[in-house]
């Protein structure tokens, strides 16, 4: 007979083991339950994704964009930013559509032409329009001697990364500030027709542009460029190549058949899906075309052709 201390020994080795094993248990099924629930989440934003944006046009749907027409260029009724910044040493200054991109794309080009040089947002001069930039630096009009760049991003993947910023990583729940989605959530077509709206709206109102608008305002109405365009030079800001690289036309379009590559994140494979969508619907480039057609007229950039794709049991 053991006695009552190694009794006790036993009775609270047992009620350890079967602690352990329950706790390990639990945390095993709650892994489980919580991948099948990511898995779950995942098929359903997916299935929302390709329902809301199907590849397929149906009969009617291409009629109620004719009504539409090509937005006028902007006669300098919007009040919009009209910054530049500038490299006073190399004679060098940019349109800054967005500071960031102003910044890295004036850098890396000055970079590009003197290996030697350092550049940094300190070392840049900022001029608030071209009026501060030419009585600053006691120009005439041409501006002579100096480089005056305009960093131009193809305006298919400008408006991409915008509704996914705003619309898409809010239904994902990336974290975000709170952004004009008007309401469309993951439905490109719904944002589409208000950005042409608002559009619309901001040229006709001789408003202040907000910081938001900024994002997809047409990229022609900054730094005044229906009086400016012939002292630019363009940029393409995903190459960083020569201004006028004549290999921008045969840039290459999305593949749709390549678009969930294993390597590629979520959130990549969801803008590429938006991409090919936009390319591959007629009434959808169509309308974005209205919208946007000045941007291409006076960026010098080749309008988009329609891409024939098909989606076929995509899986994120």
């Amino acid at each position: 007979m053991w006695s009552p201390s190694i009794q006790r020994i036993i009775i609270t080795t047992v009620i350890l083991l079967f602690l352990i094993k329950f706790f390990f248990l639990k945390n095993d099924k709650s892994e489980s339950d919580s991948e099948e629930n990511q898995d779950s989440e995942k098929e359903n934003y997916w299935d929302s994704i390709q329902k809301l944006n199907s590849f397929s046009l149906n009969e009617g749907e291409e009629k109620r964009y004719e009504l539409y027409s090509n937005l006028p260029a902007n006669p300098n009724l919007a009040k919009i930013p009209n910054k530049l910044a500038a490299i006073d040493a190399s004679k060098t200054a940019i349109c800054e559509t967005d500071t960031f991109i102003g910044q890295q794309v004036l850098c890396s080009f000055e970079e590009k032409r003197d290996e030697e040089t350092s550049c940094d947002s300190d070392s840049l001069q900022h001029y608030s329009d071209f009026d501060d930039f030419e009585r600053e630096n006691e120009l005439d009009s041409n501006f002579t001697n100096w480089t005056i760049l305009f960093a131009r991003r193809d305006p298919v993947e400008r408006f991409i990364d915008h509704f996914m910023d705003y619309c898409v990583s809010q239904f994902l729940q990336i974290p975000r500030e709170a952004r004009a989605c008007f309401q469309c959530r993951l439905d490109l077509r719904c944002f589409l027709n208000n950005i042409y709206t608002e559009i619309e709206k901001i040229r006709a109102g001789n408003v202040t542009v907000t910081e938001d608008e900024l994002k997809y305002v047409p990229q022609h109405w900054f730094c005044q460029m229906e009086t400016k365009n012939q002292r630019f030079e363009f940029i393409d800001y995903t190459l960083f190549a020569n201004p006028t690289n004549p290999e921008y036309a045969e840039a290459k379009r999305p593949n749709a058949d390549a678009i969930f590559a294993e390597n590629v994140s979520t959130y990549e494979k969801i803008q590429k899906f938006y991409t090919a969508f936009l390319y591959s619907r007629p009434d959808v480039l169509d309308l974005f075309v209205k919208t946007y057609y000045w941007d291409y007229l006076m960026l010098k950039m080749p309008l988009p052709e329609l891409k024939v794709a098909e989606v076929k049991n995509y899986k994120i």
